[in-house]
């Protein structure tokens, strides 16, 4: 029997779920929310389902599994209430912009005995999970070192999204590298020292850091460098700008994630790789897989893989890089998140 599943968040991403879900053979998409009703009904028509403005009907509804695609701060209420009326939940990166809300959203999980996934859908871009592949075989040995880059062009914070200034470089793109390196790494970090800058969103009226650099320090004395930026100029060949290199004790990788075609046509750019692609009768693209992923994983009743708990490990990382910022110092994990 198909998987009946409710989607909360019908802006931006919360489109690309419906993409992903509509004609999903084991999915039925019953009922989509939003509290832009407009927003919700106009998804839902193109879906063919039920809408709404409150959490509380999908809460209330006979779907089995839910899907959050609200913004980064606003995770927290949905998911708490999809899983205390009994509902597997996927939510989008990060988990939750404190450790507290985080904690709560895993805890609640385990009493629920139902699956809470994390959509860190970089893991199924093909690019990484051929360096997985890598990593799985022991080419690289023991994780030495690794630096990861993502950033965004301005139009970022200051166009696409309307709230900048309640995220930030740090929680809108480190959960992507920093879950990428800890599953590469596959160990736990230990202690976070991290230096940014501010002024030029600030002068826009965003309230956030502009740019900002993280020493991370893994099990084992492995180090990664984590670099992101929302004040990359327009003119760049991509919104965003991504690479990540990893070192072992026997080997070494490099994925260029962006750029990855080169186009030359009214101008010299780099399209977005999530962009997505119809072809064959099927949308295209790996931002699609994690959620088609997650309904397999509910309807053949298999714990899915990129946790609850993954995603409470980067909230703990992204919350150590934030209180190193403020402190001017290193930041151990474990005062962040004893668990860790």
């Amino acid at each position: 029997m198909a998987v009946r599943v409710g989607i909360v968040g019908a802006g931006l991403w919360g489109g690309n779920h419906a993409v992903a879900l509509k004609d999903h053979p084991g999915c039925t998409l019953s009922v989509i929310c939003d509290q832009d009703a407009a927003r919700a009904q106009a998804l839902a028509d193109r879906c063919g389902c039920a809408w709404t403005t409150s959490v509380d009907d999908v809460a209330a509804s006979d779907v089995d599994a839910v899907t959050v695609a609200t913004p980064d701060h606003l995770h927290a209420a949905p998911v708490l209430a999809m899983l205390a009326a009994g509902k597997h939940v996927l939510v989008e990166k990060p988990l939750a912009t404190t450790v507290a809300e985080a904690q709560a959203m895993v805890d609640a999980a385990d009493r629920a005995g139902r699956s809470l996934m994390v959509d860190f859908h970089a893991r199924w871009h093909p690019l990484y999970m051929g360096a997985k592949a890598y990593v799985e075989r022991g080419d690289l040995g023991a994780p030495v070192m690794a630096y990861a880059r993502l950033s965004d062009t301005i139009h970022v914070p200051t166009s696409m999204l309307s709230w900048g200034s309640q995220s930030g470089p740090e929680w809108f793109l480190f959960p992507h590298t920093m879950d990428l390196i800890r599953w590469l790494f596959q160990r736990e970090p230990v202690e976070v020292y991290a230096k940014g800058t501010r002024g030029v969103l600030e002068r826009r009226g965003i309230n956030c850091w502009d740019t900002i650099q993280a020493i991370v320090e893994f099990d084992g004395g492995a180090i990664a460098t984590f670099e992101t930026s929302w004040i990359v100029p327009d003119s760049f060949t991509n919104v965003v700008d991504n690479r990540i290199t990893v070192y072992g004790d026997r080997g070494g990788l490099e994925v260029k994630n962006e750029p990855s075609l080169w186009a030359f046509t009214d101008r010299f750019h780099t399209p977005f790789s999530s962009t997505a692609v119809t072809r064959y009768g099927k949308a295209w693209g790996y931002q699609y897989e994690p959620l088609r992923y997650f309904v397999d994983c509910v309807g053949q009743g298999v714990a899915p893989e990129s946790t609850g708990r993954d995603g409470l490990v980067v909230t703990a990382m992204i919350a150590a890089t934030l209180r190193s910022l403020a402190e001017k110092r290193p930041i151990r994990m474990a005062d962040v998140l004893p668990a860790v």
